[in-house]
């Protein structure tokens, strides 16, 4: 038997190397069928299947706080509420909270600003991970006085000190402190994300009910589920409400703590987010793309069966069994299936080369893609199953085929009608398919162009922002860093080029936005109910430097100061929802504390954090008032916004004025509004290029595939042409009479490929922006096109049919 395997894979390999065109052209295009599958299912592998690199992952959670029916569903902890779940939790091995926070790196070189996670001391114990170098935090190191120590990450430890081995022990000057550093985390420990430099130890006052922007990660107990942990930690929730409500969010409807619930998300549900749904879809339409190929090489091998009928008949005549003749034809299939796969792994490792410095907003741990065992593994399985996919029915049907050659040449003419209608049958399902991804791409292409027309509320592409963070230690006081951000707006506002300046607390798109609830006097909601708004501290300036409209009342001006009357401008969202009639100037409204504020302005509405989503309400506060209010420290890291035709040439210019006033205030996060906006898109700009390349894949596919079937079709029918040609028929007439098939073959085509198009639609229906599933132009440009494109792969074939030379054809007959 193994013998005869043998025989049967050099017998193929001599075929191949026989057949060289036909080798290349089936090998091609396995290649790309095989090849998009590998480089989809790494992504697939890499973000949904593939376990976090944690031990036992499974048993990790995040915590968060919500009010469901209250339309609360996720707030973070306040000090106070992690004290109390460390405390008393029944369900954790260990239990941590973070925060996304920031640290300058001064004392070395250009002062640089560095993404930090400050961290409970358990942090580490959470995830069960050794460091590379040194040690992590030990129990106590995150209480104040004792937390003057920091953890690098592996990248940063490379990038800034050139991956020094005697890095553990050396200080660090972060935020002007002394920092010692203890150890270093390995290359694939990226927790709360990819952008994490350093870990610093949280001080946290158990006594602090305010504010809650902390986030819970724990370890369950070994027999733990997520339930029986989230009822725990809910109850522990509810009743140090009851004993103390300033525990819960101020958000928090009375009786304290009723309706409040502790949300515990598997952590690797929280990272993936909602990638997965355009990740099954593109895993969908590359199987599509494969089964495209699939056909075409099904074709390529009918074709090449209906020659090879003489050598079976042969084969057959001499003893050959039915199954010995069936398996040397698959085990053909399966060579050809063999070497595509190893040209589209080598295509997949090209193609996720280029994504492995890539990271994608919105895509978690694409950068770590790649051809991995378990990836490899897939390739085979596919491999295996194309090549038994695409040579089962061509196999069957060349020993059948030898069969009837073997009994009597009378079969000839009903075995090769047989075979041009099944060769027929499988273009038509090429081009159904190619339809379905067509008109796929065309919703998800169409669907992003929406996006790219949404005005965002400013002027996207000639405003350059930057974060800028001042010392707490050389800024004690807010009159000290309000001194700071006042002489960089005056020299910022005298560069050449500038049309205006601003300081602000964040800018939309940025990730940094927060949100407060927020009361109108006179229109008081019930206790716990304010509905939220977006709130940004801002100078004077800002929104002409963003390019917003002042559509009422006046901006804020210079003497809107500490002492004056507080005031606040909200924008037209939250006017027309409180004031349809526009009377909002003069009115009063206040967050969640008590001062109140008199609006004296409204502006045009903004998006913020998503194209997509609907401009949510917007309070602006003076930042000279709200440096005193907030008190000490509160505002030290804040956007500059400048309003340039060339944003380019004027950040040099920018850094020459910052290092006048402040050589360790580093520039950080420079970028245009136009980049930030970018940004936020990637992830359905990547869908939508992959999508559109895996349909084009598809298209030029079922086009070869026609082609094909029209030429066999042609050379099988060439002596019928000669005789009608012999006999006075038009060469125009042949022409069309091709023509005719190839459009009957497209209409087919077509009529299934909307039928699928309409399951297919349905599917992604909530990734579609502006844009109807049952798009009118998409479901009638989409059929024309694929119907021209089936007419130009038969024109080549009609016009060798219309060409037909009468006399040498017969003669050859």
């Amino acid at each position: 038997m193994i013998t005869d395997f043998g025989r049967d894979i050099r017998y193929g390999l001599r075929t191949m190397l026989r057949n060289r065109l036909f080798t290349l052209v089936a090998v091609v295009t396995l290649a790309v069928g095989i090849g998009a599958n590998a480089v989809v299912f790494s992504l697939v592998d890499r973000i949904l299947l593939r376990a976090l690199p944690f031990p036992e992952p499974d048993r990790l959670v995040r915590l968060l706080q919500a009010y469901p029916e209250n339309g609360l569903d996720r707030w973070g902890l306040s000090p106070a509420n992690f004290a109390a779940y460390r405390d008393q939790n029944r369900s954790f091995e260990a239990l941590a909270a973070f925060s996304a926070s920031g640290a300058t790196l001064t004392g070395e070189g250009r002062p640089e600003y560095l993404q930090a996670a400050r961290v409970t001391a358990d942090f580490f114990k959470v995830f069960g991970v050794s460091p590379t170098l040194g040690r992590t935090f030990l129990p106590g190191e995150d209480a104040a006085g004792k937390n003057g120590i920091c953890v690098l990450s592996h990248s940063f430890w490379q990038r800034r000190f050139g991956s020094d081995p005697q890095i553990v022990g050396k200080s660090l000057l972060l935020n002007d402190t002394p920092t010692e550093v203890v150890g270093v985390m390995p290359p694939d420990f990226k927790y709360p994300g990819p952008e994490i430099e350093v870990w610093a130890p949280l001080a946290l006052n158990p006594q602090a009910f305010h504010p809650f922007l902390l986030t819970g990660v724990a370890r369950l107990k070994p027999g733990t589920s997520p339930e029986s942990a989230a009822a725990d930690t809910t109850a522990i929730l509810r009743n140090a409400a009851q004993e103390n409500p300033e525990m819960v969010s101020r958000k928090s409807p009375p009786p304290p703590g009723a309706g409040l619930k502790t949300q515990l998300v598997p952590l690797k549900t929280a990272i993936v987010g909602d990638i997965q749904q355009p990740l099954v879809i593109l895993q969908i339409a590359v199987a599509l793309v494969l089964l495209i190929a699939c056909a075409n090489v099904a074709n390529l091998l009918l074709s090449r069966a209906t020659r090879r009928t003489q050598e079976i008949a042969l084969r057959l005549a001499l003893g050959a069994t039915s199954s010995r003749i069936i398996r040397q034809l698959i085990t053909e299939s399966l060579l050809l299936a063999t070497v595509g796969a190893v040209a589209g792994v080598a295509f997949a490792a090209w193609c996720l080369s280029a994504l492995g410095g890539l990271s994608v907003e919105g895509v978690p741990r694409i950068d770590e893609s790649g051809l991995s065992w378990g990836v490899l593994a897939f390739t085979a399985a596919v491999t295996i199953g194309t090549g038994v996919l695409f040579g089962l029915m061509p196999a069957v049907r060349a020993y059948w085929m030898g069969v009837k050659r073997g009994l009597g040449e009378g079969q000839k003419s009903s075995a090769g009608i047989s075979n041009r209608r099944m060769n027929s049958a499988l273009v038509a399902v090429q081009l159904a398919v190619s339809l379905m991804l067509l008109i796929g791409a065309g919703l998800m292409l169409k669907s992003f162009q929406q996006l790219l027309t949404v005005d965002p509320g400013f002027e996207a592409g000639k405003v350059l922002t930057m974060v800028l963070p001042v010392s707490s230690k050389k800024y004690a006081s807010p009159g000290q860093s309000l001194n700071f951000f006042k002489s960089l707006l005056e020299e910022a506002r005298a560069l050449p080029g500038v049309r205006g300046a601003a300081a602000a607390s964040n800018v939309p798109f940025s990730g940094r936005n927060v949100s407060d609830g927020h009361v109108v006097e006179g229109q008081e909601p019930p206790q716990g109910d304010a509905p939220q708004a977006q709130i940004k501290v801002v100078s004077p300036g800002y929104f002409q430097a963003l390019g917003m409209q002042l559509q009422r009342g006046r901006d804020f001006q210079n003497s809107d100061v500490e002492d004056a009357p507080l005031v606040a401008i909200v924008d037209a969202t939250l006017a027309n929802q409180y004031w349809p009639n526009g009377d909002a100037i003069g009115k009063r409204i206040r967050t969640l504390d008590p001062e109140w504020y008199t609006i004296v302005g409204v502006v045009s509405p903004v998006k913020d954090s998503s194209l997509s989503a609907d401009m949510r309400p917007h309070i602006y506060f003076p930042f000279e008032q709200l440096f005193f209010a907030y008190g000490q420290g509160a505002q030290r890291r804040m956007f500059l916004v400048v309003n340039t035709d060339s944003p380019d040439a004027v950040v040099p210019l920018l850094r020459q004025r910052i290092q006048g006033l402040d050589p360790d205030v580093p520039m950080h996060a420079v970028s245009t509004m136009s980049d930030l906006v970018a940004r936020r898109l990637n992830t359905q700009r990547l869908i939508s290029f992959l999508l559109t390349a895996f349909a084009a894949m598809a298209l030029l596919l079922a086009a070869i595939g026609t082609y094909g079937v029209m030429s066999v079709f042609v050379s099988s029918r060439s002596p019928e042409f000669a005789i009608r040609l012999a006999l006075g028929a038009q060469p125009r007439n042949l022409l069309l009479s091709v023509l005719r098939q190839g459009v009957l073959l497209a209409a087919v085509g077509v009529a299934l490929g909307l039928l699928g198009s309409w399951a297919l639609t349905r599917a992604i229906a909530s990734q579609l922006f502006g844009v109807s599933t049952t798009d009118p132009l998409i479901f009638t440009a989409t059929p024309a096109a694929l119907v021209l494109v089936a007419i130009l792969a038969c024109y080549l074939p009609a016009r060798r049919a219309a060409r037909t030379d009468p006399s040498s054809v017969l003669r050859s007959q």
